[in-house]
Protein backbone atom coordinates (compact mmCIF):
# COMPACT_ATOMS: atom_id res chain seq x y z
CA UNK A 1 0.00 0.00 0.00
CA UNK A 2 1.46 3.49 -0.81
CA UNK A 3 2.16 6.00 2.02
CA UNK A 4 0.00 8.98 2.45
CA UNK A 5 3.23 11.16 2.04
CA UNK A 6 3.62 9.09 -2.08
CA UNK A 7 -0.39 9.97 -2.62
CA UNK A 8 0.18 13.45 -2.19
CA UNK A 9 2.98 13.58 -3.72
CA UNK A 10 1.48 12.02 -6.40
CA UNK A 11 -1.89 14.28 -5.96
CA UNK A 12 0.32 17.35 -6.49
CA UNK A 13 2.57 16.29 -8.91
CA UNK A 14 -1.10 15.47 -10.89
CA UNK A 15 -2.34 19.23 -10.21
CA UNK A 16 0.67 21.10 -10.65
CA UNK A 17 1.32 19.28 -14.50
CA UNK A 18 -3.07 19.72 -15.40
CA UNK A 19 -2.41 23.48 -13.88
CA UNK A 20 1.18 24.22 -15.78
CA UNK A 21 -0.44 22.76 -18.91
CA UNK A 22 -4.05 24.10 -18.82
CA UNK A 23 -2.27 27.59 -17.80
CA UNK A 24 0.77 27.68 -20.04
CA UNK A 25 -0.95 26.61 -23.27
CA UNK A 26 -3.97 29.05 -22.72
CA UNK A 27 -1.49 31.12 -21.47
CA UNK A 28 0.85 30.71 -24.97
CA UNK A 29 -2.53 30.99 -27.09
CA UNK A 30 -3.84 33.98 -25.96
CA UNK A 31 -0.41 35.98 -25.64
CA UNK A 32 -0.27 34.81 -29.00
CA UNK A 33 -3.15 36.13 -30.41
CA UNK A 34 -2.70 39.31 -28.59
CA UNK A 35 0.92 39.62 -30.35
CA UNK A 36 -0.81 38.85 -33.64
CA UNK A 37 -3.30 41.23 -33.57
CA UNK A 38 -0.46 44.30 -32.30
CA UNK A 39 1.50 43.35 -35.48
CA UNK A 40 -1.48 43.54 -37.75
CA UNK A 41 -2.34 46.75 -35.82
CA UNK A 42 1.50 47.59 -36.27
CA UNK A 43 1.61 47.26 -39.62
CA UNK A 44 -1.92 49.29 -40.82
CA UNK A 45 -0.67 51.96 -38.90
CA UNK A 46 2.77 52.19 -40.54
CA UNK A 47 1.13 51.51 -43.92
CA UNK A 48 -1.43 54.11 -42.90
CA UNK A 49 1.29 56.78 -41.33
CA UNK A 50 3.24 56.23 -45.09
CA UNK A 51 -0.38 56.45 -47.22
CA UNK A 52 -0.41 60.27 -45.37
CA UNK A 53 2.98 61.04 -46.25
CA UNK A 54 2.47 59.86 -50.18
CA UNK A 55 -0.94 61.86 -49.98
CA UNK A 56 0.51 64.74 -48.70
CA UNK A 57 2.89 65.01 -52.08
CA UNK A 58 -0.47 64.45 -54.01
CA UNK A 59 -1.82 67.15 -52.30
CA UNK A 60 0.35 69.40 -53.12
CA UNK A 61 0.63 68.93 -57.15
CA UNK A 62 -3.31 68.81 -56.80
CA UNK A 63 -3.38 72.46 -55.49
CA UNK A 64 -1.08 73.52 -57.91
CA UNK A 65 -2.83 72.39 -60.97
CA UNK A 66 -5.84 73.80 -58.95
CA UNK A 67 -4.30 77.05 -58.69
CA UNK A 68 -3.63 76.95 -62.18
CA UNK A 69 -7.44 75.92 -63.28
CA UNK A 70 -8.89 78.78 -61.29
CA UNK A 71 -6.83 81.52 -62.98
CA UNK A 72 -7.54 80.20 -66.44
CA UNK A 73 -11.57 80.10 -65.91
CA UNK A 74 -11.81 83.44 -63.38
CA UNK A 75 -9.22 85.50 -66.23
CA UNK A 76 -10.96 84.61 -69.06
CA UNK A 77 -13.27 86.83 -70.69
CA UNK A 78 -15.17 84.76 -72.51
CA UNK A 79 -15.00 81.80 -75.43
CA UNK A 80 -15.90 83.64 -77.75
CA UNK A 81 -13.42 86.10 -78.01
CA UNK A 82 -11.03 83.19 -77.07
CA UNK A 83 -12.31 81.96 -80.10
CA UNK A 84 -12.48 85.10 -82.84
CA UNK A 85 -9.27 87.61 -81.24
CA UNK A 86 -6.19 85.77 -82.27
CA UNK A 87 -3.92 88.56 -80.12
CA UNK A 88 -6.88 88.19 -76.68
CA UNK A 89 -5.69 83.98 -77.78
CA UNK A 90 -2.28 84.76 -77.36
CA UNK A 91 -2.03 87.40 -74.04
CA UNK A 92 -4.04 85.05 -72.02
CA UNK A 93 -2.04 82.00 -73.10
CA UNK A 94 1.27 84.15 -72.30
CA UNK A 95 -0.52 84.82 -68.75
CA UNK A 96 -1.51 81.02 -68.08
CA UNK A 97 1.66 80.19 -69.19
CA UNK A 98 4.15 82.20 -66.74
CA UNK A 99 1.92 81.52 -63.93
CA UNK A 100 2.34 77.29 -65.00
CA UNK A 101 6.32 77.77 -64.86
CA UNK A 102 5.76 79.45 -61.33
CA UNK A 103 3.87 76.57 -60.23
CA UNK A 104 5.94 73.79 -61.53
CA UNK A 105 8.61 75.01 -60.35
CA UNK A 106 7.66 74.66 -57.04
CA UNK A 107 5.89 71.31 -57.38
CA UNK A 108 8.45 68.61 -56.42
CA UNK A 109 8.84 65.65 -58.78
CA UNK A 110 7.03 67.91 -61.26
CA UNK A 111 8.75 66.91 -64.77
CA UNK A 112 6.04 69.13 -67.51
CA UNK A 113 3.16 71.47 -67.17
CA UNK A 114 0.66 72.09 -69.79
CA UNK A 115 -2.58 73.70 -70.68
CA UNK A 116 -4.08 72.74 -74.19
CA UNK A 117 -7.47 74.22 -75.44
CA UNK A 118 -10.21 72.43 -76.49
CA UNK A 119 -9.96 71.98 -80.58
CA UNK A 120 -13.60 73.22 -80.70
CA UNK A 121 -12.65 76.49 -79.34
CA UNK A 122 -9.14 77.03 -80.37
CA UNK A 123 -7.11 75.26 -83.46
CA UNK A 124 -6.04 71.74 -82.15
CA UNK A 125 -2.19 72.72 -81.72
CA UNK A 126 -2.91 76.10 -79.46
CA UNK A 127 -2.22 76.12 -75.59
CA UNK A 128 1.73 75.73 -74.42
CA UNK A 129 4.09 72.53 -72.77
CA UNK A 130 6.48 72.62 -71.15
CA UNK A 131 8.90 70.13 -69.98
CA UNK A 132 11.55 69.92 -67.18
CA UNK A 133 15.28 69.14 -68.42
CA UNK A 134 16.73 67.09 -66.27
CA UNK A 135 20.22 68.39 -67.17
CA UNK A 136 19.42 72.06 -66.32
CA UNK A 137 17.11 71.49 -63.94
CA UNK A 138 14.68 74.07 -66.14
CA UNK A 139 11.45 73.95 -68.27
CA UNK A 140 11.93 74.46 -71.79
CA UNK A 141 9.01 74.81 -73.98
CA UNK A 142 8.05 71.66 -76.18
CA UNK A 143 6.07 71.69 -79.60
CA UNK A 144 2.49 70.70 -78.63
CA UNK A 145 0.73 67.51 -79.86
CA UNK A 146 -1.95 67.85 -82.62
CA UNK A 147 -4.78 66.58 -81.52
CA UNK A 148 -6.47 66.16 -84.72
CA UNK A 149 -3.65 63.64 -85.35
CA UNK A 150 -4.58 60.95 -83.14
CA UNK A 151 -7.89 58.97 -81.96
CA UNK A 152 -9.22 59.94 -78.54
CA UNK A 153 -8.70 56.54 -77.87
CA UNK A 154 -5.02 56.47 -77.68
CA UNK A 155 -4.40 56.66 -74.41
CA UNK A 156 -0.35 56.70 -75.12
CA UNK A 157 -0.41 59.43 -76.63
CA UNK A 158 -3.50 61.98 -76.05
CA UNK A 159 -4.66 60.17 -72.83
CA UNK A 160 -3.97 62.58 -70.68
CA UNK A 161 -6.68 65.09 -73.08
CA UNK A 162 -9.24 62.75 -73.32
CA UNK A 163 -9.82 61.03 -70.11
CA UNK A 164 -9.96 63.98 -68.21
CA UNK A 165 -12.67 65.63 -70.81
CA UNK A 166 -15.02 62.50 -70.42
CA UNK A 167 -14.97 62.45 -67.13
CA UNK A 168 -16.00 65.90 -66.87
CA UNK A 169 -13.88 66.29 -63.28
CA UNK A 170 -10.06 66.52 -62.26
CA UNK A 171 -8.60 63.17 -62.72
CA UNK A 172 -5.13 61.80 -61.62
CA UNK A 173 -3.74 59.07 -64.44
CA UNK A 174 -2.58 55.94 -63.51
CA UNK A 175 1.11 55.58 -64.33
CA UNK A 176 1.71 55.50 -67.81
CA UNK A 177 4.44 55.88 -70.52
CA UNK A 178 4.18 59.41 -72.02
CA UNK A 179 5.41 58.75 -75.80
CA UNK A 180 5.49 62.60 -76.90
CA UNK A 181 8.59 63.19 -74.40
CA UNK A 182 9.33 59.15 -73.35
CA UNK A 183 8.68 59.46 -69.90
CA UNK A 184 7.01 57.06 -67.40
CA UNK A 185 4.89 59.32 -65.51
CA UNK A 186 1.49 60.08 -63.62
CA UNK A 187 -0.39 63.21 -63.90
CA UNK A 188 -3.48 65.35 -62.55
CA UNK A 189 -5.55 66.92 -65.03
CA UNK A 190 -8.33 69.59 -64.81
CA UNK A 191 -10.88 70.02 -67.15
CA UNK A 192 -11.55 73.90 -67.85
CA UNK A 193 -15.21 75.23 -68.17
CA UNK A 194 -16.99 78.80 -68.87
CA UNK A 195 -20.43 78.92 -68.74
CA UNK A 196 -20.66 74.91 -69.45
CA UNK A 197 -18.56 75.45 -72.32
CA UNK A 198 -15.37 73.09 -71.97
CA UNK A 199 -12.25 75.20 -72.84
CA UNK A 200 -9.53 72.85 -72.51
CA UNK A 201 -7.24 71.34 -70.07
CA UNK A 202 -4.67 72.11 -67.57
CA UNK A 203 -2.50 69.31 -65.95
CA UNK A 204 1.08 68.07 -64.56
CA UNK A 205 2.98 65.44 -64.97
CA UNK A 206 5.19 63.67 -62.37
CA UNK A 207 7.94 61.56 -62.91
CA UNK A 208 6.90 58.26 -61.41
CA UNK A 209 10.10 57.96 -60.07
CA UNK A 210 10.16 60.56 -57.29
CA UNK A 211 6.71 58.69 -55.80
CA UNK A 212 8.15 55.05 -56.25
CA UNK A 213 11.93 56.62 -54.14
CA UNK A 214 10.06 57.73 -51.23
CA UNK A 215 7.83 54.04 -51.41
CA UNK A 216 11.19 52.44 -51.68
CA UNK A 217 12.53 54.50 -48.48
CA UNK A 218 9.79 52.39 -46.31
CA UNK A 219 11.01 49.78 -44.48
CA UNK A 220 9.64 47.29 -41.57
CA UNK A 221 11.35 44.97 -39.25
CA UNK A 222 14.16 43.44 -41.20
CA UNK A 223 13.23 43.34 -44.98
CA UNK A 224 9.86 44.23 -45.13
CA UNK A 225 9.18 46.58 -47.61
CA UNK A 226 6.09 48.24 -49.51
CA UNK A 227 4.75 48.40 -53.07
CA UNK A 228 2.20 50.45 -55.22
CA UNK A 229 -0.67 49.23 -56.89
CA UNK A 230 -3.00 51.05 -59.77
CA UNK A 231 -6.68 51.19 -59.12
CA UNK A 232 -7.14 47.65 -60.37
CA UNK A 233 -5.30 46.30 -57.57
CA UNK A 234 -2.42 45.38 -60.13
CA UNK A 235 1.38 46.13 -58.81
CA UNK A 236 2.11 48.94 -60.69
CA UNK A 237 5.99 49.00 -58.48
CA UNK A 238 7.47 46.76 -56.35
CA UNK A 239 11.04 44.99 -55.26
CA UNK A 240 9.49 41.49 -55.16
CA UNK A 241 7.37 41.10 -57.86
CA UNK A 242 6.82 42.11 -61.95
CA UNK A 243 4.96 45.22 -63.16
CA UNK A 244 1.20 44.14 -64.37
CA UNK A 245 1.10 41.42 -61.21
CA UNK A 246 -2.45 41.27 -60.16
CA UNK A 247 -2.48 40.57 -56.22
CA UNK A 248 -5.75 38.61 -56.75
CA UNK A 249 -2.59 36.08 -57.29
CA UNK A 250 -0.90 36.43 -54.03
CA UNK A 251 -3.67 34.27 -52.01
CA UNK A 252 -7.18 33.33 -52.40
CA UNK A 253 -7.73 35.82 -49.08
CA UNK A 254 -6.86 38.42 -51.10
CA UNK A 255 -8.37 37.40 -54.02
CA UNK A 256 -11.76 37.22 -52.55
CA UNK A 257 -11.64 40.80 -50.91
CA UNK A 258 -13.26 43.47 -52.07
CA UNK A 259 -11.34 47.25 -51.86
CA UNK A 260 -13.27 48.40 -48.77
CA UNK A 261 -11.90 44.85 -46.71
CA UNK A 262 -8.89 45.36 -48.42
CA UNK A 263 -7.78 48.51 -46.78
CA UNK A 264 -9.33 47.35 -43.30
CA UNK A 265 -7.15 49.13 -41.03
CA UNK A 266 -7.43 45.46 -38.79
CA UNK A 267 -7.39 43.42 -41.98
CA UNK A 268 -3.62 41.48 -42.37
CA UNK A 269 -3.28 38.82 -45.09
CA UNK A 270 -0.76 36.24 -45.54
CA UNK A 271 0.68 35.11 -48.96
CA UNK A 272 3.45 32.73 -50.25
CA UNK A 273 6.39 33.99 -52.37
CA UNK A 274 9.64 31.65 -53.45
CA UNK A 275 8.36 29.49 -50.53
CA UNK A 276 8.38 32.14 -47.99
CA UNK A 277 5.46 33.60 -45.91
CA UNK A 278 4.73 36.77 -45.75
CA UNK A 279 1.91 39.07 -44.60
CA UNK A 280 0.86 42.32 -46.23
CA UNK A 281 -1.58 45.44 -45.45
CA UNK A 282 -3.50 48.04 -47.81
CA UNK A 283 -4.16 51.91 -47.79
CA UNK A 284 -5.56 53.88 -50.17
CA UNK A 285 -4.27 56.88 -51.90
CA UNK A 286 -5.40 60.03 -53.38
CA UNK A 287 -4.76 59.39 -56.59
CA UNK A 288 -6.82 56.02 -56.83
CA UNK A 289 -3.70 53.55 -56.46
CA UNK A 290 -3.02 52.19 -53.36
CA UNK A 291 0.34 51.20 -50.83
CA UNK A 292 0.81 47.82 -49.18
CA UNK A 293 3.27 47.35 -46.98
CA UNK A 294 4.30 43.65 -46.68
CA UNK A 295 7.13 41.98 -44.46
CA UNK A 296 8.34 38.01 -44.01
CA UNK A 297 6.19 36.28 -41.35
CA UNK A 298 9.25 34.96 -40.16
CA UNK A 299 10.70 38.44 -38.59
CA UNK A 300 6.72 39.75 -37.92
CA UNK A 301 6.48 37.03 -35.05
CA UNK A 302 10.21 36.51 -34.18
CA UNK A 303 9.00 38.35 -30.97
CA UNK A 304 6.36 36.32 -30.38
CA UNK A 305 8.06 32.72 -30.91
CA UNK A 306 11.11 34.07 -28.82
CA UNK A 307 8.64 34.46 -25.91
CA UNK A 308 6.66 31.62 -26.50
CA UNK A 309 10.27 29.92 -26.23
CA UNK A 310 11.05 31.53 -23.30
CA UNK A 311 7.51 30.95 -21.50
CA UNK A 312 7.77 27.24 -22.09
CA UNK A 313 10.90 27.01 -20.60
CA UNK A 314 10.67 29.12 -17.74
CA UNK A 315 7.21 27.16 -17.19
CA UNK A 316 9.36 23.33 -17.25
CA UNK A 317 11.46 25.41 -14.64
CA UNK A 318 8.92 26.45 -12.22
CA UNK A 319 7.17 23.24 -12.39
CA UNK A 320 10.44 21.30 -11.57
CA UNK A 321 10.99 23.49 -8.73
CA UNK A 322 7.39 23.45 -6.82
CA UNK A 323 7.51 19.29 -8.19
CA UNK A 324 10.45 19.60 -5.50
CA UNK A 325 8.44 21.85 -2.76
CA UNK A 326 5.50 19.04 -3.04
CA UNK A 327 7.18 16.54 -2.36
CA UNK A 328 9.43 17.69 0.43
CA UNK A 329 6.20 19.24 1.77
CA UNK A 330 4.63 16.18 1.67
CA UNK A 331 7.63 14.35 3.31
CA UNK A 332 7.77 16.59 6.26
CA UNK A 333 4.14 17.63 6.90
CA UNK A 334 1.16 14.79 6.36
CA UNK A 335 -1.12 17.09 6.91
CA UNK A 336 -0.22 20.68 5.13
CA UNK A 337 -1.60 23.72 5.73
CA UNK A 338 -3.74 24.74 2.97
CA UNK A 339 -3.67 28.70 4.81
CA UNK A 340 -0.33 28.74 5.15
CA UNK A 341 0.50 27.90 1.46
CA UNK A 342 -2.34 30.12 0.32
CA UNK A 343 0.11 32.92 2.05
CA UNK A 344 3.12 32.03 1.00
CA UNK A 345 2.25 32.18 -2.55
CA UNK A 346 0.45 35.46 -2.11
CA UNK A 347 3.71 36.73 -0.68
CA UNK A 348 5.94 35.10 -3.31
CA UNK A 349 3.63 36.92 -5.89
CA UNK A 350 4.01 40.24 -4.45
CA UNK A 351 0.58 40.59 -2.30
CA UNK A 352 1.88 41.45 0.54
CA UNK A 353 -1.58 41.94 2.27
CA UNK A 354 -1.66 38.49 4.27
CA UNK A 355 -4.27 37.70 6.97
CA UNK A 356 -3.81 34.30 8.53
CA UNK A 357 -6.48 33.15 11.37
CA UNK A 358 -4.23 30.18 12.67
CA UNK A 359 -3.92 30.51 16.43
CA UNK A 360 -2.31 27.57 17.61
CA UNK A 361 0.70 27.72 20.17
CA UNK A 362 2.43 24.74 18.79
CA UNK A 363 5.25 25.32 15.78
CA UNK A 364 2.10 25.43 13.33
CA UNK A 365 1.40 28.74 15.41
CA UNK A 366 4.62 29.82 15.16
CA UNK A 367 5.34 29.76 11.70
CA UNK A 368 2.04 31.89 10.92
CA UNK A 369 2.91 34.03 13.65
CA UNK A 370 6.68 34.72 11.94
CA UNK A 371 5.06 34.44 8.01
CA UNK A 372 2.91 37.61 8.94
CA UNK A 373 5.15 39.58 10.57
CA UNK A 374 7.86 38.56 7.51
CA UNK A 375 5.32 39.97 4.99
CA UNK A 376 4.84 42.81 7.50
CA UNK A 377 8.67 43.42 7.21
CA UNK A 378 9.03 43.29 3.89
CA UNK A 379 6.80 45.09 3.03
CA UNK A 380 7.73 48.03 5.15
CA UNK A 381 11.11 46.96 3.51
CA UNK A 382 9.76 47.34 0.10
CA UNK A 383 8.44 50.63 0.55
CA UNK A 384 11.66 51.61 1.91
CA UNK A 385 13.97 50.93 -0.53
CA UNK A 386 11.12 52.01 -2.75
CA UNK A 387 12.34 55.60 -1.12
CA UNK A 388 15.54 55.30 -1.51
CA UNK A 389 15.57 54.29 -5.38
CA UNK A 390 13.67 57.01 -6.82
CA UNK A 391 14.20 59.91 -3.78
CA UNK A 392 17.29 62.24 -3.54
CA UNK A 393 17.67 62.13 0.29
CA UNK A 394 19.40 65.74 0.34
CA UNK A 395 16.84 67.64 -1.79
CA UNK A 396 13.75 65.61 -1.54
CA UNK A 397 13.52 65.77 -5.44
CA UNK A 398 13.41 62.70 -7.73
CA UNK A 399 17.14 61.47 -8.04
CA UNK A 400 18.91 60.08 -11.68
CA UNK A 401 17.44 56.95 -11.38
CA UNK A 402 13.97 58.27 -11.69
CA UNK A 403 15.16 60.21 -14.39
CA UNK A 404 16.73 57.51 -16.43
CA UNK A 405 13.69 55.41 -15.91
CA UNK A 406 11.49 58.49 -16.99
CA UNK A 407 13.57 59.00 -19.80
CA UNK A 408 13.05 55.55 -20.67
CA UNK A 409 9.63 55.93 -20.92
CA UNK A 410 9.75 59.00 -23.34
CA UNK A 411 12.16 57.21 -25.48
CA UNK A 412 8.98 54.77 -25.90
CA UNK A 413 6.98 57.26 -26.97
CA UNK A 414 9.03 59.22 -28.98
CA UNK A 415 9.68 55.95 -31.21
CA UNK A 416 5.77 56.13 -31.41
CA UNK A 417 5.36 59.70 -32.78
CA UNK A 418 6.06 62.10 -29.09
CA UNK A 419 4.56 64.69 -27.38
CA UNK A 420 5.45 68.21 -26.59
CA UNK A 421 7.82 68.50 -23.79
CA UNK A 422 10.71 70.63 -22.49
CA UNK A 423 13.43 70.08 -20.91
CA UNK A 424 15.50 72.04 -18.84
CA UNK A 425 19.22 71.49 -17.48
CA UNK A 426 20.23 73.34 -14.51
CA UNK A 427 24.23 73.73 -13.00
CA UNK A 428 24.79 74.94 -9.85
CA UNK A 429 27.24 77.99 -9.65
CA UNK A 430 29.18 78.49 -6.73
CA UNK A 431 28.98 74.60 -5.28
CA UNK A 432 32.89 74.02 -5.37
CA UNK A 433 33.79 77.28 -3.96
CA UNK A 434 30.49 77.07 -1.05
CA UNK A 435 32.05 73.79 0.30
CA UNK A 436 35.75 74.78 0.61
CA UNK A 437 35.42 78.24 1.74
CA UNK A 438 32.23 77.51 4.29
CA UNK A 439 32.11 73.77 4.44
CA UNK A 440 29.75 71.01 3.03
CA UNK A 441 26.86 71.88 5.20
CA UNK A 442 26.52 75.40 3.18
CA UNK A 443 27.08 73.34 0.21
CA UNK A 444 24.33 71.48 0.52
CA UNK A 445 22.38 74.31 1.87
CA UNK A 446 22.90 75.90 -1.67
CA UNK A 447 21.83 72.96 -3.34
CA UNK A 448 18.79 72.45 -1.56
CA UNK A 449 17.90 75.99 -2.40
CA UNK A 450 18.37 75.50 -5.69
CA UNK A 451 15.41 73.02 -5.61
CA UNK A 452 13.04 74.42 -3.48
CA UNK A 453 13.07 77.10 -6.35
CA UNK A 454 12.99 74.83 -9.27
CA UNK A 455 9.89 73.04 -7.19
CA UNK A 456 7.83 75.82 -6.42
CA UNK A 457 8.55 76.92 -10.63
CA UNK A 458 8.35 73.70 -12.25
CA UNK A 459 6.18 71.43 -9.15
CA UNK A 460 8.05 68.41 -7.58
CA UNK A 461 6.58 65.48 -10.06
CA UNK A 462 9.02 67.75 -12.83
CA UNK A 463 12.41 67.96 -11.13
CA UNK A 464 15.34 65.67 -10.75
CA UNK A 465 19.06 65.68 -9.02
CA UNK A 466 20.74 64.31 -11.99
CA UNK A 467 24.43 65.03 -10.58
CA UNK A 468 25.74 66.54 -7.32
CA UNK A 469 25.29 70.74 -8.89
CA UNK A 470 23.26 69.02 -11.93
CA UNK A 471 19.39 69.12 -12.14
CA UNK A 472 16.74 67.79 -15.15
CA UNK A 473 13.22 69.53 -15.42
CA UNK A 474 11.35 67.53 -17.80
CA UNK A 475 8.09 69.71 -18.45
CA UNK A 476 5.42 67.69 -21.03
CA UNK A 477 2.94 69.29 -22.98
CA UNK A 478 4.32 72.56 -22.72
CA UNK A 479 4.55 75.86 -25.34
CA UNK A 480 8.08 76.27 -26.25
CA UNK A 481 6.85 79.79 -25.94
CA UNK A 482 6.97 79.52 -22.63
CA UNK A 483 9.92 78.19 -21.61
CA UNK A 484 12.03 81.57 -21.52
CA UNK A 485 9.37 82.54 -19.63
CA UNK A 486 9.69 79.77 -16.84
CA UNK A 487 13.34 80.42 -17.15
CA UNK A 488 13.09 83.91 -16.12
CA UNK A 489 10.93 82.66 -13.15
CA UNK A 490 13.04 80.33 -11.72
CA UNK A 491 15.87 82.97 -11.62
CA UNK A 492 13.62 85.48 -9.91
CA UNK A 493 12.85 82.69 -7.40
CA UNK A 494 16.25 82.16 -6.81
CA UNK A 495 17.20 85.86 -6.28
CA UNK A 496 14.22 85.74 -3.57
CA UNK A 497 16.02 83.34 -1.23
CA UNK A 498 16.54 84.51 2.28
CA UNK A 499 18.07 82.09 4.13
CA UNK A 500 21.71 84.25 3.70
CA UNK A 501 23.00 82.01 0.72
CA UNK A 502 22.61 84.09 -2.76
CA UNK A 503 22.07 80.58 -4.98
CA UNK A 504 23.20 81.13 -8.97
CA UNK A 505 22.18 78.79 -11.86
CA UNK A 506 22.99 78.31 -15.19
CA UNK A 507 19.97 76.85 -17.11
CA UNK A 508 19.55 75.69 -20.79
CA UNK A 509 16.70 74.23 -22.24
CA UNK A 510 15.44 72.95 -25.65
CA UNK A 511 12.17 71.67 -27.08
CA UNK A 512 11.45 68.45 -28.36
CA UNK A 513 11.15 68.47 -32.17
CA UNK A 514 9.49 65.92 -33.53
CA UNK A 515 10.44 66.56 -37.29
CA UNK A 516 14.00 66.54 -36.17
CA UNK A 517 14.84 64.92 -33.26
CA UNK A 518 15.05 61.18 -33.22
CA UNK A 519 16.07 60.29 -29.85
CA UNK A 520 16.28 61.85 -26.33
CA UNK A 521 19.70 62.32 -26.62
CA UNK A 522 19.07 64.80 -29.23
CA UNK A 523 17.26 67.25 -26.79
CA UNK A 524 19.44 66.31 -23.64
CA UNK A 525 22.37 67.99 -26.41
CA UNK A 526 21.01 71.09 -27.19
CA UNK A 527 19.86 71.69 -23.62
CA UNK A 528 23.32 70.93 -21.95
CA UNK A 529 24.60 73.06 -24.66
CA UNK A 530 22.84 76.23 -24.09
CA UNK A 531 23.37 75.46 -20.32
CA UNK A 532 27.34 75.38 -20.62
CA UNK A 533 27.11 78.60 -22.98
CA UNK A 534 25.49 80.08 -20.36
CA UNK A 535 28.05 79.00 -17.57
CA UNK A 536 30.59 80.04 -20.02
CA UNK A 537 28.96 83.87 -19.99
CA UNK A 538 28.26 83.95 -16.41
CA UNK A 539 31.84 83.62 -15.81
CA UNK A 540 33.22 86.11 -18.24
CA UNK A 541 30.56 88.51 -16.56
CA UNK A 542 31.77 86.91 -12.87
CA UNK A 543 27.88 87.84 -12.51
CA UNK A 544 28.26 85.32 -9.23
CA UNK A 545 29.94 85.72 -6.30
CA UNK A 546 30.19 82.06 -5.87
CA UNK A 547 31.02 81.03 -9.48
CA UNK A 548 34.54 79.27 -9.15
CA UNK A 549 33.78 76.13 -10.42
Amino acid sequence: MKSIQTKITLLILVAILACAVVIGSTGIISFGNEIDHDSATAMNLICNEKAQELNNVFGKIEQSVKILSVCAEDNLESVDRLSEDAEYLREYTQELEELGLTVANKTDGAVAVYMRFSPTVTPSTEGFFHVRNLQTDRFEAVPLTDLSMYSSTDKEHVGWYYTPVRAGKAVWLQPYSNENIDIYMISYVIPIYKDTRLIGIVGMDIDFRYITSKVDSIHLYETGNAFLTDDAFDIVHSKNFKSGTAIGELSESIAQADAEELIDMDAIYEYVIDGEKKRTVFQSLENGMYLAVTAPVSEIDSIKNDLIKRIVVRGFLICIFFLFLAWLIARTIIRPLKELDDAARDIAAGQLDVSLTCKSRDEIGTLTTSLMEMASQLKRRIEYINGLAYVDKLTGVKNNTAYLHEVSMIQIDMENGGKDLALFIIDVNGLKYMNDHYGHDCGNQLIVDVSRALVKVFGHENCYRIGGDEFAVIVKDMNRFKCSERKQEFINQLQQNDDGISPSAAVGYAFYDKDTDESWEAVFKRADKEMYREKQEMKSRKESSFLKS
